[in-house]
């Protein structure tokens, strides 16, 4: 590699988002205080870095990446850094497994330009720095000071089969709107705690995301009236925290197995949409104007099993129709929030 002009993990050209708390290179998602009021496989969920980008503006003609890998949760292809360039894919670092990677990410016209490194959905990753030519400009981004997303989910928001990382359906709505976004997807272990809720809550969101309900009934970690009382309690932390702020309610994606699959308990995947359906009709009933019901089946339903990668995961035509569907959902209820205003 030709030499490079080098800025420190920390540098202040370096803009971190999506994490929650203070810019840190040790890209856990949420800060380590919380680790003892998770449970241990959200929290390892927690330490792979969805969601998470490093945005700086540059005109350097060359742009490298050090990165450290220190896990990674699951063998799949989506465990690189994908570059962008001016919102469009360019380049990625690629892993070679644990351990320390660096290489050239960009290498092209040198103009003026907005740069955005979405980090692996499932790596756990220490970032070490960005290089640039050494005549080149550095300095911060444009701020993202606009609407703000706040995705909940199991691994379809974690960005499980995703092709890369920037192709999660959360940064696909996030890109197309011009807005920024946290991404709290745990694959696997999205059952809706009190702390996760805590998390959320904390949180400044314009619009709060809540897709989940597959991982308890795909566990058997709770039958659906035990499930009612989680999921209304999710909201309820929610909006002692935050009353007014629009919260859509995905219920699940259309499951290939899901009219032969049951709980322990016998019940099927229908009836934990059903109770998430219940609690949303309660909730509007006693007023609450700001609480938005998407079904799951009008994203990716019957008869649509092409896009789906398995059984349950969509593939990347299935995350693009994620995106668009509930993506237009999202700006219409950004739409109605800056007419209110």
């Amino acid at each position: 590699m030709t030499a490079m002009r080098w800025l420190d993990a920390l540098a202040p050209e370096l803009e971190y988002r999506g994490l929650v708390g203070e810019r840190r290179a040790l890209l856990h998602r949420v800060p380590l205080s919380w680790r003892e009021r998770l449970p241990a496989d959200t929290w390892m969920r927690l330490c792979a870095a969805s969601g998470v980008r490093v945005a700086f503006r540059t005109d350097s003609p060359t742009i490298a990446v050090r990165a450290e890998w220190l896990s990674q949760q699951t063998n799949r292809a989506n465990a690189e850094i994908d570059l962008y360039h001016n919102g469009e894919f360019y380049g990625q670092l690629r892993s070679q497994g644990l351990g320390a990677a660096e290489g050239v990410v960009y290498d092209g016209p040198a103009r003026d330009c907005c740069v955005e490194l979405y980090m692996p959905p499932y790596g756990e990753v220490r970032f070490a720095g960005v290089g640039v030519a050494q005549d080149a400009c550095v300095r911060p981004p444009p701020p993202l000071d606009g609407p703000r997303l706040l995705f909940y989910g199991d691994s379809i928001t974690h960005g499980s089969t995703t092709v890369r990382p920037g192709t999660t359906y959360p940064a696909r709505i996030a890109r197309r709107l011009g807005v920024d976004f946290v991404n709290l997807g745990v694959g696997g272990s999205a059952r809706g705690e009190p702390a996760m809720a805590e998390i959320a809550a904390s949180l400044r969101a314009d619009v709060i995301v809540l897709a989940y309900g597959v991982n308890t009934f795909g566990s058997s970690f709770e039958e659906p009236r035990a499930f009612e009382r989680t999921y209304d309690t999710f909201l309820a932390i929610l909006r002692w925290h935050q009353p007014e702020v629009p919260i859509l309610m995905v219920t699940p994606l259309f499951h290939t197995c899901e009219f032969e699959q049951t709980t322990r308990g016998g019940a099927k995947l229908e009836e934990y949409r059903r109770v998430i359906r219940e609690v949303v009709y309660r909730r509007q009933s006693f007023g609450d104007a700001n609480l938005i019901l998407l079904e799951g089946h009008g994203l990716i339903g019957p008869g649509q099993g092409d896009l789906l990668a398995d059984h349950v995961h969509p593939n990347d035509a299935g995350f693009a129709a994620m995106a668009d569907g509930l993506g237009a959902q999202i700006q219409r209820v950004l739409s109605l929030t800056s007419d209110r205003t």
